[in-house]
This record gives C-alpha cells, structure tokens and sequence, in this order.
C-alpha cells in the first residue's frame, strides 16, 4: 500500500487532537500529504433561535462565513503544531452538515484518499465521534480507516494483529498487514477466535476434548493459499515454518522478494469480540481487520458491536472493508 494522501477528519476537541496527534509516525514514514476536515454540524433549530431572539443575521452571508473561516484556522494551528514539515500539510476542509458522516464520505470519495485517519472518540461534538459518524465512516468508505483512542501512543509498531477467518472477505485485510509490517519492521499475528457455542466451526468437528487447534491452524494456512491463488495480482505466498504457528509471508514483485514473520494465533471464547479485544489490547501495536467476514467475526463488525471493538481497542485500528461483490 502506497500512501501518498491522508485525509484526517477532527472535531477540534483535545482529545480528539492529542490521539490525531500520533499519526504522525504514518506521516514520517510515508511522506504523505495530510487533509485535515471538519465538519460543523448545524442544527436546522440553529437558524430559528436566531429569529426567535431578533438578531438581525442572515445565516448564509453573515454566520455561516464566519464559522467556516474560525474553523479553518483553528484547523491550519493544529497542522502547525502536529505536521511538522510544510510540504505534507495539504487542504483544509470545513463544511456545513446535519450528518458529519456524509460530508467525510463525500470527501472520501472525491478526494482519492489512501488512509483516513480518525480519533476513536471526540468531545464538545459528541456524536461526531462516539460510535455514531465513525461506525458510519468504517462501514461506507471504500478507503482504509485508521480510528485511534486518545490513550494510544504510537512510539513503535512492532506486532500487528489482524483478526480473520476462513472467509475471503477476512482475508482482505492481509495484503494492507503486509505492507505495515514490512514498513515499520513489524511482525503479522494472524487471530482467529472459536466461538465455542458456534454450530458451524468452519467446517471442523469438535473432538471429544475440544477443538482441535492443530486442524484448524492447518485450515487457515490452507484457505490463505488457496486466497492467495485466487488473487494472483497480489503475488503472495505461504512459506512453511520450521514450528507450528510460525510461518512466512512472502511478496514477490520484479522479481524481487520481501517478507513478513507471520504467526497463527487461535483462541476459544465465547464471544469473539471480547477476545479479540482483549487479546490485542495486551498483545497488539496495530490491529488491521476487514469489516466483513462470517460468523462471530460478521457478528462482530456489524451495529452496536463495531462501536463496543473501537470504543474498548486502546491500540490504532484499521479497517478496510472488501469487495463485497466478489
């Protein structure tokens, strides 16, 4: 993944800045240009409590100017502070919208993006950032999003997790883990969590004592082949490693090759989402995860769930969402 234009969307909230803040280790290290938007989002009420009072405003010449124009500096002084050089700031985007969510997607999609970045949680505009225009961002945009929490520091990445299952979908998210790792030195933790009360275990009969762990590691090796096969375009593949759970990732391009320490992590819960948050919570520098997928992973990432992942992740997590007519 190449990321030459950033579009950081912020609700100028300090919590909303100070974990914004830490992109800066994807800046540097990309040498990417940094959109930052606001979105002002105006209450249809707004425009009447003017009249009710008497005030003498028109709010398309007079209010309306003046809020965008505040924002943009507010906007420009964060830039300052946080992308230190010139070269890598880019536009400054303020509109005027009842849904945040829409104007950012508009943006997305006009805007040629390669990553968004966005804070987990914001502050004096709540709802633009408390599960309600983010969940709806991570679900719409076709670009990666990037949602931090404002307890994240990102000194250093050196484990990304990407929770996945034996679905095509899950699976999307590997290539974009790939270029991570090898672009921070880090290593991919492949997590695939067993809902134990699921009747439908990708196929594997449970044993007399539980899951076989060893089976379903084999399956999930076998299914990222087969994934890999599929898509030759993506030019990746398996190598066996010398332990079980400790394999490698292999990129072939021009006839050069470069790779990736990969492991297999399988745990058993009764909810997959608790797991995976727990376990890359104490675990993971870098979560990367599709947002489709079957079973507990689907169940996951879909409603309220998606919020409860974002909101409780105290790590950077991205999310890319799959070609959903493949």
């Amino acid at each position: 993944m190449n990321i030459k234009r950033v579009l950081i969307p912020t609700d100028l909230s300090e919590k909303s800045n100070a974990a914004l803040a830490s992109a800066d280790l994807f800046i540097d290290s990309f040498d990417c240009v940094v959109d930052l938007m606001h979105v002002i989002p105006m209450s249809k009420y707004l425009g009447d409590s003017f009249d009710k009072i008497g005030v003498p405003l028109n709010m398309n010449k007079d209010v309306y100017p003046k809020l965008i124009e505040s924002q943009r500096k507010e906007l420009s002084t964060f830039a300052n502070k946080h992308i230190k050089k010139k070269e890598n700031r880019g536009e400054y985007i303020v509109t005027i919208d009842r849904k945040p969510s829409d104007s950012i997607l508009n943006q997305i999609d006009k805007g040629n993006y390669d990553l968004v970045i966005m804070s987990a949680r914001g502050a004096h505009f709540a709802d633009f950032f408390h599960g309600s225009a983010t969940d709806k961002v991570i679900r719409r945009s076709k670009t990666p999003v990037l949602t931090m929490s404002e307890t994240m520091l990102l000194d250093k990445i050196n484990n990304i997790v990407v929770p996945c299952d034996f679905s095509e979908h899950s699976l999307a998210a590997i290539p974009l883990a790939f270029d991570m790792a090898l672009k921070f030195g880090a290593k991919i933790e492949l997590l695939n969590v067993i809902e134990m009360y699921s009747h439908d275990i990708h196929g594997i009969e449970p044993t007399t004592f539980g899951i076989d762990e060893k089976a379903v590691y084999s399956g999930i090796k076998s299914r990222l082949k087969s994934y890999f096969d599929d898509h030759e375009d993506h030019n990746f593949s398996v190598v066996d490693g010398d332990e079980l759970y400790e394999d490698t990732l292999v990129l072939t391009e021009d006839g050069k090759e470069s790779s990736v320490a990969m492991d297999t992590v399988i745990l058993k819960s009764i909810a997959a989402h608790h797991e995976i948050v727990d376990y890359s919570n104490e675990n993971g520098d870098l979560v990367i995860m599709s947002t489709h997928g079957r079973s507990g992973l689907s169940r996951m990432l879909l409603g309220s769930t998606t919020e409860q992942v974002i909101q409780h992740l105290n790590k950077p997590q991205i999310t890319i969402k799959p070609d959903l007519e493949k």
